[in-house]
Parts: structure tokens; C-alpha cells; sequence
């Protein structure tokens, strides 16, 4: 799609309102965010299409994930290989192959991903496992 060549037509298209279902097109045009509000708005699409509600924080998650490197990358086995995360690249798909490679590769987990935290029984470090409370252990004199 050449977005460019509809700007010379501002006369007659708003072109505050032009948009794509390409997200390569969309990145190389108007950049990162733009590309992110895409890709939520066409997985929305997908979902209402069937009737499916999702909660628009999951859809602004994994936009987020596939642009935060600055470009945009699939949500795929593939993607996940970019992750530092082992157990994060586990719970997506392909589970033995990416433990038999961080195996191989003495791969370490820092526990810093939501998915690699709930895979071991820790509270996700969001929201209110963001922080902790320390109280004293004696009471001040």
C-alpha cells in the first residue's frame, strides 16, 4: 500500500483517517506506536468477528510484546526466540525443544518475566506483586 502517494490526495481523503490491516506498511509510515494500535485493533477484529470478548489489556500486552524491540516480530515459537526468558519461551509453544536448548546452553532464568514467575509459583512482579511490605519484627521502644 503506498500511504505516501494517498497524502497527495489531502483534498479529497482525510487522511487523519487512513489506516491498513499491514502492520510492516503502518511501521514504516507512521512508526512503533502506530504499528502497536494496529496490531490491536485487527486481533480485536479477529476476535469480534466470532463474538469472543477479551479484555483490552491482554490485546494491549501483546501488542506490546511484539513492538517493543522497535520493530515488530511475530507472536510465534519464532518471536519467543528473542526472549531472554527460558521458562517465558516454555509456556508459549514447543516446550521440550526450548528446555533441551536452554539446557544445552546453560540458560538462566532471573524470574523477570510474568509468564517464567507463574511458571514457578511466584506472584507476577505487577500491580500489587510490584512491591513488598516489610514490617519490623519487634515493636519500636
Amino acid at each position: 500500500m503506498n500511504i505516501p502517494g494517498l497524502w497527495e490526495y489531502s483534498d479529497v481523503i482525510d487522511v487523519t483517517k487512513i489506516g491498513s490491516n499491514n502492520v510492516r506498511t503502518i511501521l514504516d509510515v507512521y512508526g512503533v506506536e502506530a504499528a502497536r494500535s494496529t496490531i490491536v485493533s485487527e486481533i480485536a477484529k479477529v476476535f469480534g468477528v466470532y463474538g469472543i470478548s477479551v479484555d483490552m489489556r491482554h490485546l494491549f500486552l501483546i501488542a506490546d510484546y511484539m513492538t517493543f524491540e522497535g520493530g515488530y516480530k511475530a507472536f510465534n515459537r519464532m518471536g519467543m526466540e528473542s526472549s531472554p526468558s527460558p521458562l517465558q519461551k516454555m509456556s508459549f509453544e514447543t516446550t521440550m525443544a526450548f528446555l533441551k536448548n536452554a539446557c544445552l546452553t546453560g540458560d538462566v532464568d532471573l524470574l523477570k518475566s510474568p509468564s517464567s514467575r507463574l511458571v514457578v509459583g511466584k506472584p507476577v512482579m505487577g500491580g500489587t506483586g510490584c512491591f513488598e511490605l516489610l514490617q519490623p519484627l519487634t515493636s519500636p521502644a
